[in-house]
């Protein structure tokens, strides 16, 4: 309960410190993000570290680069999370890359065809290069997992796990950020450029040998990114 409080407590920072700046051709309408958002919930509600995805990543996301992948046009978002904090007499040190991306969104519907996400151990610098397994820990180094969600026009969902494939972010590159306290704790938002690449293969949850899916995009000239740092006494 008291983690739970914790969280509650950051995504209220959060709110304080979202974006509200000018039109931008990279900015997600709030149905899209809001579908992308379900997606990850059906895919993810019961990971252990979602819950401080939702609450203290996926707030700030608000914009997202057009990245050309073969003939399609996937948007994507860099991701850093830096967590270096007190909780108790416990010191609370979390460090992990991730990379959001999804195509296919119908403003009619509201669906998304295609959403992936991949979360590695490690941030920039030096350069994160984690290889995708079905599971990894963000304090074992040189690791990562992936899902991807594909949904129908009638709104279920098909989820794989990923299985192999590599998460590459060669460098990052950002802005000045803007904090907020409150309770002991500073959240500090940083928006700018991240340079990497993904690409993975991955088998049908519950697991299965007859179906399977791959995913890759390439954004070594640039994609949007952004970096959450987190400091001071969790409550």
């Amino acid at each position: 309960m008291r983690q739970r409080l914790a969280l509650v407590a950051l995504a209220a920072l959060a709110i304080a410190c979202s974006d509200a700046g000018s039109v931008d051709s990279d900015a997600i309408a709030a149905p899209e993000k809001a579908a992308v958002q379900v997606a990850l919930d059906s895919a993810l509600g019961s990971d252990s570290l979602y819950p401080t995805l939702a609450l203290l990543v996926f707030p700030y996301i608000d914009r997202a680069a057009h990245v050309v992948v073969g003939s399609d046009t996937m948007r994507v978002v860099n991701i850093e999370l830096d967590i270096d904090a007190t909780q108790d007499t416990n010191h609370v040190v979390a460090k992990f890359s991730a990379v959001l991306a999804w195509r296919g969104f119908d403003s009619t519907l509201h669906t998304v065809d295609t959403v992936v996400f991949v979360a590695g151990a490690g941030i920039t610098p030096p350069a994160v290069s984690d290889t995708i397994r079905a599971r990894f820990s963000p304090d074992t180094a040189g690791t990562a997992t992936a899902f991807v969600i594909h949904e129908a026009p009638d709104s279920s969902y098909q989820v794989w796990l990923a299985r192999t494939g590599h998460l590459q972010t060669d460098s990052t590159r950002y802005g000045g950020g803007q904090s907020q306290s409150g309770g002991g704790v500073t959240l500090t938002v940083y928006r700018g450029t991240g340079y990497g690449a993904f690409h993975l293969g991955a088998l049908s949850v519950p697991d299965s040998t007859t179906s399977s899916t791959s995913a890759a995009a390439s954004y070594i000239s640039g994609t949007r990114a952004l970096k959450i740092k987190i400091r001071g006494t969790l409550p």
